[in-house]
């Protein structure tokens, strides 16, 4: 976990080695590749710039062609207005042959204004005017009753053929009154929509090289972010990203060491599963400054601090803790840092378990070595009393069955006769059977029972052992006033013939034996193929 110190840059070179990274990718391939983070990025960055681009340009050409519109309706009314109250209008309108007299006139104001036709006509909309000649006396194509009642209509309509083409035209609709404010007349002026379209025409090539420049400076903006994002996640895809970075939280909060990360202000960000038993922090820790945790004065003022730390050691409610302190960017004048945790005291545990176990192999060696490499039973015997001396038990003692000693093969009804045959330890201190010394075995007596079952038995308490006290009252009362206090008896055999029995014994100081004959003594169980559930082959 020394590496996670190192910061983000640790995290970026895993990044770029990590096993979805997969080979370099081509930046071009990579930037439009839809599979990655950064080329879907691209897509929908350049999708969303058309959109918003081609939804300005509209918007610019509709108000255009709104604002020509009203321009267009403007014109049309001022030229209507201006030729129904030019002078003589109301008395042409009376004359015996209006259309003499206002059909030059209407031209020429239709030409002066801009216009596209100004019609005038008589109250029941009888046209005395019109650009094209054929088209006066016929009815006028448009809404003269509001005129008549003295207003102003503005209005979109079709009608016979102009100069400019036939089409709809914005027209205005406005009356003719006389000197004594009479309805005489009514005229209407109007232009086509495709004139009306040729007011703002002019100004669709600007909105459009707009439009466009405005989506070149977009879509290289875009590509400047969407690189920037591809080189920070590698052309990796979302399910790539997502996949890896659990990988990562998992390790992060699986180690065994605590982390921690803060900020340049001392606000943690980070603290893993380790880093929160080992400081006990609360679940609410992440995102507060560390002089609001309630640790220890001299952890707190070395998480806050910004000066890095090796191996410096701590003692946080009884646990001895080794901290190390890095910057997480080590080129930046301003930065987090990254602390790492060891629990020291649960390392010295470890430790001793590690040494138990290379002494429980060494002890299982030197049996391998001095056990069984005999032919002679009792020889073998005898190696396996000095090897289990003091290293499993303070005294040993092995007993073979008599009829295995005269070279027969024993049954079962002749278990109980046995001699000694070995004894290793204090045993000049002890009230045993002599070596050479035949022993007969009382049924309920831990050896029997391991003969019968041919499975180890353990007495952790020899106090309350009463098969074990029957055999012999005197012996065994004697041994317990000299600080025996617990056994474990094994069953001998050789290729799955019963030979005899090994008794371990333990006193004084010695720690009881214990379930698998793992004691706190030595820690070392070296003789678990003795005290196990089975029995010990002498000649395997």
């Amino acid at each position: 976990m020394n590496a996670i110190a190192k910061g983000p840059s640790w995290l970026h070179r895993k990044l770029s080695s990590h096993p979805f990274a997969g080979q370099p990718r081509n930046r071009r391939e990579s930037l439009l590749n839809p599979r990655s983070i950064a080329g879907r990025v691209f897509l929908i960055e350049i999708l969303i710039v058309v959109l918003l681009v081609a939804a300005g340009v509209t918007s610019v050409v509709l108000q255009a062609a709104r604002d020509a519109l009203q321009q267009g309706r403007r014109e049309s009314v001022v030229a209507a207005q201006a030729f129904a109250e030019a002078p003589g209008v109301a008395e042409a309108l009376r004359s015996p042959n209006p259309t003499a007299v206002l059909q030059p006139r209407a031209e020429a104001a239709r030409k002066s204004a801009g216009v596209d036709f100004i019609v005038v006509m008589d109250t029941n909309g009888i046209r005395y005017t019109y650009p094209y000649p054929e088209e006066i006396g016929k009815k006028f194509v448009g809404t003269i009753q509001p005129s008549l009642e003295g207003r102003t209509t503005i209005e979109e309509a079709g009608g016979p053929p102009l100069p400019a083409g036939r089409g709809t035209a914005v027209q205005a609709v406005v009356p003719v009154t006389d000197a004594g404010g009479e309805v005489v007349g009514v005229v209407s002026a109007g232009i086509t929509v495709k004139n009306v379209a040729r007011l703002w025409m002019p100004q669709l090539p600007i909105t459009l090289g707009a439009g466009a420049a405005a989506l070149a400076l977009a879509a290289g903006g875009t590509v400047l972010v969407t690189r920037r994002l591809q080189r920070e996640t590698h052309g990796l895809g979302p399910a790539e990203i997502t996949r890896m970075y659990e990988h990562y939280d998992a390790v992060l909060h699986a180690v065994r060491e605590g982390v921690l990360i803060t900020d340049a202000d001392g606000r943690l960000l980070l603290a893993n599963d380790e880093g929160k038993r080992l400081l006990s922090l609360s679940v609410d820790a992440e995102g507060r400054h560390v002089r609001e945790l309630g640790l220890p004065v001299e952890i707190t003022r070395l998480l806050a601090a910004g000066e890095a730390v090796t191996d410096e050691v701590h003692v946080v409610e009884g646990r001895l803790l080794a901290v190390n302190k890095r910057p997480t960017f080590p080129y930046r004048a301003r930065g987090g840092s990254v602390v790492t945790l060891r629990d020291t005291t649960e390392l010295t545990v470890v430790s001793g378990r590690a040494k138990a176990a290379r002494e429980r192999l060494d002890l299982l060696y030197e049996s391998g070595v001095r056990i069984g490499t005999r032919l002679d039973v009792v020889s073998t015997a005898q190696d396996l009393a000095q090897v289990a001396v003091p290293r499993f038990a303070d005294v040993v003692t092995v007993d073979l069955l008599e009829a295995v000693l005269e070279g027969h093969e024993p049954t079962a009804e002749k278990w109980r006769q046995l001699r000694r045959a070995a004894i290793g330890g204090e045993q000049q201190a002890l009230p045993l059977y002599p070596l050479d010394e035949k022993i007969t075995l009382s049924p309920a007596t831990p050896q029997m029972r391991a003969l019968e079952r041919g499975l180890a038995v353990l007495e952790a308490d020899l106090q309350r052992a009463r098969g074990w006290q029957e055999q012999d009252p005197e012996r065994t009362r004697g041994a317990l006033e000299l600080g025996v206090h617990s056994l474990v008896t094994v069953p001998l055999q050789a290729r799955g013939v019963p030979l005899g029995v090994a008794n371990f014994y333990r006193r004084g100081d010695s720690p009881a034996f214990e379930l698998g004959c793992v004691s706190s003594r030595d820690q070392s169980a070296g003789f678990a193929l003795a005290a196990g559930s089975g029995p010990v082959d002498l000649l395997a």
